[in-house]
């Protein structure tokens, strides 16, 4: 998404895109069934470590309605990549026909048809709101993973870990509270027309003023988390007794 956010910026005929729509990109490129595959495989294998670490609160969540919260994230999480794994080994045996129909607007009308369902976008956005701002929060403190073994890193590798926490963390958030802003004007306006996933994000930062620089930022903040996260692959441990244990001191 990083990639193709950076690619958008420089060229205009070009496109941003999504997680669903990147993944129809993938499948139409002669490198792409391999891609698919793997990329399966890791989502699918992600969301059943998710389900275990909120069985299990592998990572110390706690009891408490916070630690609920975490659990519920992590399961939340783990259905959402469960979904992008099986669409991607989807569409390594089907060819696609198009890009895909926005899921966004789709489940905003179905919600607003509900009773109170003007209410319940409006919550869902102001969630969504919350959390972004949390996000920044986090990156403006430059607050790592606390089961990071910062002991095992070089000095450069944790100074460019911070650097890249901050940058993917602030970037995510953006985008998250500017899809929680076309959400609550969906409920206002009461038109799930107007509410927009990632790919119809991206794509609205492009063609306002100065447009291309902000997404070609956002490509750089998506591909600084994703770098993270390989980081994180490296040096996460799993706690076993204590949080102060593992996080080396942060």
């Amino acid at each position: 998404m990083g990639a193709l956010a950076l690619t958008a910026s420089l060229d205009p005929h070009a496109r941003a895109m999504g997680f669903q729509s990147a993944l129809h990109h993938l499948a139409s490129q002669a490198f792409g069934t391999g891609l698919l595959l793997a990329l399966g495989l890791g989502l699918i294998v992600d969301a059943l470590w998710q389900a275990v670490r909120a069985a299990t609160d592998a990572d110390r969540a706690g009891p408490g309605l916070r630690g609920a919260l975490e659990r519920l994230g992590w399961l939340g999480s783990g259905l959402m990549h469960l979904g992008l794994g099986v669409a991607a080994w989807q569409l390594v045996w089907a060819v696609p026909q198009g890009p895909p129909a926005s899921r966004t607007k789709a489940w905003t009308a179905i919600v607003m048809a509900l009773p109170l369902g003007r209410g319940l976008v409006a919550l869902v956005a102001l969630t969504v709101l919350t959390v972004a701002g949390i996000m920044l929060g986090r990156a403006g403190r430059a607050a790592l993973d606390p089961w990071l073994d910062l002991t095992q890193m070089s000095s450069r590798i944790r100074i460019l870990t911070r650097v890249l926490g901050r940058v993917g963390l602030a970037t995510r958030a953006t985008v998250y509270a500017i899809i929680a802003i076309f959400l609550l004007l969906a409920a206002v306006q009461a038109d799930p027309q107007v509410a927009r996933g990632v790919t119809g994000t991206l794509r609205a930062i492009r063609f306002e003023r100065h447009g291309a620089l902000v997404l070609a930022a956002i490509g750089v903040g998506f591909v600084a988390n994703g770098i993270l996260e390989l980081i994180r692959a490296r040096y996460r441990g799993i706690p076993r007794e204590g949080r102060a244990q593992v996080s080396g001191g942060n």
